[in-house]
């Protein structure tokens, strides 16, 4: 085999397994931004109610974002688009509620964020039922899980870092693996 040969199919590997990266990045980046979330409303003594109402937009553009590639056609990403922009726009406005609602204070601001967190995660976790993701629906499990630690350790937010690190390498490993696989096939094959 040449010299040009071989550096041909590294050159397209290196294309591919950044492509894999792009597709886990929707994923990834909410996990991140809910760990960032968790950990301020953890250790912070101020209200983080807008934190999560302004991620809830950010998980639509993720979601759909996700399901833009399972479309085969554009008359299909727009019914999809529309669908999650109805669904987010539902579950922002319960956000909403519960926080207009709770003008004569019944509920901290701790006990208002982690009900928020859980109106988040119910949402990833339906929008990736509606657009058959596992991923987001891993990603839903993860936010709904990480709310009740928080309200039952006190000092959760290390624990919750920690796993949310592991969702994260597992998705990256998943990826590194499955690059590897296909490397290894393209290589069988040529």
């Amino acid at each position: 085999m040449t010299e040009s040969t071989s550096a041909k199919p590294v050159g397209a590997g290196g294309v591919r397994r950044f492509a894999g990266l792009i597709h886990e990045t929707p994923y990834l980046l909410l996990i991140l931004l809910t760990l960032i979330g968790i950990g301020w409303t953890s250790v912070s003594t101020t209200p983080t109610t807008t934190y999560w109402i302004v991620l809830t937009p950010v998980a639509a553009l993720i979601c759909i974002a996700a399901g833009w590639r399972h479309c085969a056609s554009n008359a299909e990403r727009l019914r999809m688009a529309a669908s999650q922009a109805l669904h987010w726009a539902a579950f922002l406005l319960a956000m909403i509620l519960v926080t207009v609602s709770d003008v004569h204070g019944l509920l901290n601001f701790d006990a208002t964020a982690l009900m928020l967190l859980m109106l988040l995660a119910l949402g990833v976790f339906t929008a990736g039922l509606s657009l058959w993701s596992w991923k987001l629906c891993v990603t839903g499990v993860f936010l709904g899980l990480a709310a009740p630690l928080l309200a039952w350790v006190e000092r959760a937010a290390l624990l919750l870092m920690l796993i949310g690190a592991a969702l994260i390498a597992f998705f990256v490993l998943r990826w590194r693996f499955r690059e590897r696989g296909r490397s290894a096939t393209a290589a069988a094959g040529d």
